[in-house]
């Protein structure tokens, strides 16, 4: 009889595929900061006016719309969007947004990550943004992959903010080319997506380990003890995420406090080859 393993079951060669895939996306056609794909936190940030849901990209759709920015030559950096999303499981972390903004808004936007949530900065060079005042609305695409410090990342967001023309780092030029920029233009976004690669454990041949790459499969003390020296040791939850990630000497243990209790697979290489054990942590 054929006999069927689980995604639990220890497993002789591991195979990882990866995946690019949306972590999560806001397209505000339900007319709401929600998003439309996955989860998050989508705010304005320093604008004053009433956000407001216009017609997007494309018309049909809706967008997010903000205004009340600083007034001219002051908070460069500080007025836009800000969308929080954690990152845990993921690794290649990239955003793309569609931007645009009336007349006399900001000319300029930049997009800016953060890893702790409170240290920004900035990725790519200041976007000149299009005009609304034509239909459909002139739209611009920001897209940037960002650095490795934010794969794995619970605390991980991007905005994107107004700010100075490059050319003279003081004051704000406006959109439109007869414009004067004013606190009351408007900017808007649409389809914000934060995508990256996601690590997810294979459940086809498995097996049984021989040996012990891990000594303690019940793990009671909050920490794996090795048996074996290890590279890229991983540990995946049962949704097949990466929550740990370290390289290890024999008998050297690694804390998993950080852990909810239940099934994890530990997987690594041993003597250049790949190998993998289910635990229990009590």
């Amino acid at each position: 009889m054929k006999k069927i393993y689980s995604l639990f079951v220890a497993l002789a060669t591991t195979t990882v595929m990866f995946a690019q895939t949306t972590i999560t996306q806001w397209n505000f056609d339900a007319s709401s900061n929600a998003p439309s794909t996955g989860s998050g936190t989508a705010t304005i940030l320093a604008a004053t006016g009433t956000p407001s849901f216009p017609g997007g990209n494309p018309a049909a759709g809706k967008a997010w719309s903000t205004t009340g920015f600083p007034a001219q030559g002051t908070g460069s950096g500080t007025a836009g969007f800000n969308f929080a999303v954690s990152t845990v499981g993921y690794t290649g972390i990239s955003v793309s947004l569609d931007i645009s903004g009336s007349n006399t808004g900001s000319k300029y936007f930049q997009m800016q990550y953060t890893t702790n949530g409170s240290t920004w900065t900035n990725i790519g060079s200041a976007t000149e943004i299009g005009a609304t005042g034509a239909t459909p609305a002139t739209w611009v695409t920001m897209t940037n992959a960002i650095p490795a410090v934010a794969n794995n990342n619970a605390n991980f967001a991007v905005r994107v903010v107004s700010v100075f023309d490059p050319a003279n780092n003081a004051t704000y030029t406006a959109i439109g080319a007869s414009s004067s920029y004013g606190t009351g233009g408007t900017a808007r976004v649409d389809n914000v997506t934060i995508s990256g690669t996601s690590g997810s454990l294979a459940v086809s041949d498995l097996s049984s380990v021989k040996g012990s790459f891990v000594k303690n499969t019940f793990v009671k003390n909050n920490e794996i003890t090795f048996g074996a020296e290890a590279k890229d040791v991983k540990v995946y939850n049962m949704f097949g995420q990466i929550v740990k990630s370290a390289s290890v000497k024999e008998n050297e243990s690694v804390s998993v406090a950080e852990l909810a209790k239940g099934n994890y697979i530990v997987t690594g290489t041993v003597n250049n080859k790949p190998v993998s054990q289910k635990i229990l942590k009590d």
